[in-house]
């Protein structure tokens, strides 16, 4: 368990044992030099810099997938994020809380449709779950107080789900302080979920705060779970309202329902025969939670679809992978073949010589050579073959590319056969070989700003920190994230969010992170701290936690310094592209710059709002209709979800009624949102079911607008017209001419 950091502390350009060294390698770029950074990013973006930028961070994010558990409602992505198949505009909410408003300022985000399908699905009810539902009818308000792991979470949104008319569950921001929680006001009909109160806030809930707290949530028909870890000492007037959380369900029913869930199309007989097992059957003797029942269940089905035999599928488990790492440490003395193994730990799936040169690098810093070592070759020629080295760490080599200057080159790739040893490896490491702890802090950090470091490696090594960090938070804090936070090279800065994005999955720990970077975006006299938490909202961050993303994004914006609007528009433009994998990503961002551009035209979120509004439509794409081609994101949303067709024309209104962004580098917003609403309607006449779209775009722009704005499309619609570029430009403007009679 890591330290509770102090949540209002400040910070200035702090000091650390461990500098962060510009990178110098061709591909990475340094903090712009520019006198007008705006400016700046526009060119980026149009020369592509800014789109290689967010796919780098897709890239990021996939390489911290293996330290992320998906139970904890993570792992959005494969390592290139690719999108196959009919994935927008699916199970989107209507919540339209606003991110410029009061009234939603303690909501962090809602609970994924898929996690509320799937914990209906396989939920197990204890002995004890009747008395924690007779709490929350009662009283409206519950707390969960129990160990780590027991499924306080998962039983929290399974009673809520019980309660709900709305299916949907919002997230209130763990890091409330209890006067917030007193204050809050709830919406009628709503259930909320507090997951893992920070134990501060929790051990000063009071008795007449938390009736004052039920009576307001009685009267609207609402309810409020909150889950507390049990090293966490509460009031005992609270009583009426704990329940202590200790009993595990059933493992083998558990078992069985999650393999339903995993296997939908499987009988129900040999499902059952997997279960009974005589080698399943002993791993569920040994009480399992139910986070490794899941486990278990995923393993189990690759078994039922042939992907992998029983055998292998029990080894893979995650006990029996931590007696594996602990018997290859015990038998192996080697130290060249320890640290190859704990390179591979952290960048298996990276080129071969990369992971030989960072264990060696390992190597040095654990045992430095002497003299006579540097001039002497200490290992005899030819002393052991890569293909028995590799077989001795359970490695093996698959090829792949690189994008080299001249292309791409095929390379030798390294990976260790089970995934599950990676996080295995490093916590065995960590609390095992603790003396060796500052050594592994020091050559993480050291792989992330080294000019001899790839992309690759960095990436790798940043989530390794991030894994670590659920350890010792605030040493991987001290030695390694701040260090690249406030580096004077972007790319490093981009590894502190990276190594970020593992720890706010963790229940104990979401609620530091979030302290940590509302710190920092609010840090006027750093500058690199407040830019690393601006992209930091635009990475898994923000992804769990994206109405808390969303807030500080807005005040970022509000602050009026350029060095920090080309990354919030960075960040906001990500979480809206995570729409294709996360439902509501899309809805949500619409909502919030729908917000921000309804302030006046003179601030800064106004014209920050704008001009990401105008990113979007040139560069959000997703797959067509039956996977034919790709549509602009903005179009396929509106044809499948009538709600975004008023988002989006009142958005574009908003954007031709904005001539030039004159807090943006005068950006010309206006005719370059015509430009791509030209470029819209030239797609029609290569994909004509877009036609009713647009269509009614443009039909509703012109006949619901003031006259001016009407004068302004139809002159734009004749003169496109006169251009005969676009056969749908004549189709509608005459519609329009003879609704209006003109």
């Amino acid at each position: 368990m890591s330290e509770q950091l102090e949540p209002n502390s400040t910070e200035s350009e702090p000091s650390s044992s461990l500098e962060s060294e510009p990178i110098t390698n061709d591909e990475d770029k340094e903090n712009p030099a520019s006198t007008n950074p705006i400016k700046e990013f526009l060119q980026n973006f149009q020369g592509n810099e800014t789109a290689k930028n967010m796919e780098e961070m897709w890239q990021g994010l996939g390489a911290a997938n293996v330290f992320i558990d998906a139970r904890s409602g993570g792992a959005y992505f494969a390592g290139e994020a690719k999108v196959a198949g009919d994935l927008v505009g699916r199970s989107q909410s209507k919540r339209t809380a606003s991110t410029t408003g009061n009234y939603a300022k303690d909501i962090a985000g809602t609970i994924l449709s898929a996690d509320l399908k799937k914990v209906c699905s396989v939920y197990v009810q204890t002995s004890s779950y009747s008395d924690a539902q007779n709490i929350l009818n009662n009283k409206h308000v519950l707390i969960l107080w129990g160990d780590s792991h027991l499924g306080k979470r998962t039983t929290a949104i399974h009673l809520l789900l019980s309660l709900s008319q709305t299916e949907e569950i919002l997230e209130i921001d763990p890091t409330l302080g209890e006067e917030d929680l007193r204050t809050f006001q709830a919406e009628a009909k709503q259930v909320y979920l507090i997951d893992t109160f920070t134990p501060d806030s929790a051990s000063k809930l009071y008795n007449f705060a938390l009736n004052n707290l039920a009576q307001k949530l009685r009267e609207q028909s609402s309810y409020l779970v909150i889950t507390v870890d049990h090293r966490t000492q509460l009031s005992q007037e609270l009583g009426q309202y704990i329940f202590q959380w200790k009993e595990l369900p059933a493992s083998n029913t558990l078992l069985e329902k999650h393999l339903v869930w995993y296997l939908e199309n499987q009988e129900p007989d040999s499902i059952r025969t997997l279960t009974q097992q005589e080698s399943v059957s002993k791993l569920l003797d040994n009480r399992l939670l139910p986070g490794e029942v899941d486990r278990l269940a995923e393993l189990l089905a690759k078994v039922a679809r042939n992907e992998l035999s029983l055998e292998q599928a029990v080894a893979s488990f995650s006990g029996q992978i931590k007696q594996q790492v602990e018997t290859w440490f015990d038998e192996e003395r080697d130290l060249s073949q320890r640290v190859f193994m704990i390179a591979l730990s952290v960048l298996s799936g990276s080129k071969y010589q990369a992971v030989i040169n960072a264990s060696q690098l390992l190597q040095s810093l654990i045992e430095p050579p002497s003299e006579k070592e540097e001039t002497s070759n200490s290992e005899p020629a030819f002393n052991k073959k890569r293909s028995e080295r590799l077989k001795e760490v359970s490695a093996h080599l698959t090829q792949g590319y690189e994008n080299t200057e001249f292309g791409r080159s095929p390379v030798e790739l390294v990976e260790l056969d089970n995934p599950a040893f990676q996080p295995a490896i490093l916590a065995y490491i960590w609390n095992e070989y603790d003396s060796y702890r500052d050594k592994l802090l020091e050559w993480l950090h050291e792989l992330g700003v080294h000019s001899d470091s790839k992309f690759e490696v960095r990436i790798r090594a940043a989530a390794a920190a991030g894994e670590l960090s659920k350890y010792a938070f605030r040493d991987v804090l001290t030695r390694i994230i701040r260090p690249w936070a406030i580096s004077q090279q972007q790319p490093v800065q981009i590894l502190a969010t990276l190594a970020l994005s593992v720890p706010v999955f963790e229940g104990d720990l979401a609620s530091q992170v979030l302290n940590l970077l509302h710190n920092w975006s609010g840090l006027k006299n750093n500058p690199r701290l407040c830019w690393t938490a601006t992209k930091a909202y635009g990475s898994y961050v923000g992804l769990r936690f994206p109405d808390i993303a969303l807030r500080d994004l807005f005040k970022i914006a509000q602050s009026g310094d350029a060095n920090l609007l080309s990354a919030v528009a960075e960040s906001v433009t990500i979480l809206f592209e995570a729409g294709k994998f996360v439902p509501n990503q899309y809805f949500l961002i619409l909502n919030a710059l729908q917000d921000w551009t309804s302030l006046p035209k003179v601030t800064l979120p106004h014209q920050l709002g704008l001009l990401t509004f105008w990113i979007l439509m040139h560069e959000a794409k997703v797959p067509g209709d039956s996977n034919q081609g790709y549509w602009p994101t903005l179009l396929r949303l509106a044809k499948e979800d009538p709600m975004y067709e008023d988002i989006i024309i009142r958005l574009l209104r908003r954007s031709l009624n904005q001539k030039q962004l004159n807090k943006i580098a005068n950006f010309p917003l206006r005719k370059q949102v015509l430009e791509e609403i030209h470029n819209w309607l030239q797609l029609v006449d290569d994909d004509t079911r877009l036609y009713p779209i647009i269509g009614t775009f443009i039909f509703k722009l012109a006949v619901q607008g003031e006259e001016r704005e009407r004068l302004r499309i139809l002159n734009k619609l004749k003169e496109w017209e006169l251009a005969g570029q676009s056969k749908a430009v004549s189709k509608i403007f005459s519609k329009i001419s003879k609704y209006l009679k003109i």
